[in-house]
């Protein structure tokens, strides 16, 4: 639902957050559409492919975790749910709170 909405720079935003030093390369950003590579991908749900401490992971951006980091920085979690609020202000944070 908000993950689906982010906007490149803001998922570009986030990992450059959550990275130990502050810089994380980004190889490559992914998410889904209609067209025919992606029919059989029903989720929307972006896809980064970056690079951290010199190793290349894949990342999936849910609302409200993170997918597949090892290499990230310590409450990598808190520090994308935190950038998620600023970003969809109250109704994302009541959305989690009442999932959670």
């Amino acid at each position: 639902m908000y993950a689906e909405r982010l906007t490149e720079d803001q998922i570009r935003e986030i990992m450059d957050l959550i990275s130990d030093d502050g810089s994380v390369r980004i190889v490559k950003i992914r998410t889904y559409d209609s067209g025919f590579d992606d029919c059989v991908n029903w989720s929307k749900i972006p896809e980064v492919t970056a690079i951290f401490q010199e190793t290349e992971e894949t990342y999936r951006l849910f609302d409200y975790r993170i997918q597949g980091f090892r290499y990230a920085g310590a409450g990598s979690e808190y520090i994308y749910r935190k950038k998620m609020l600023e970003y969809f202000g109250d109704e994302y944070a009541i959305r989690y709170l009442l999932e959670h």
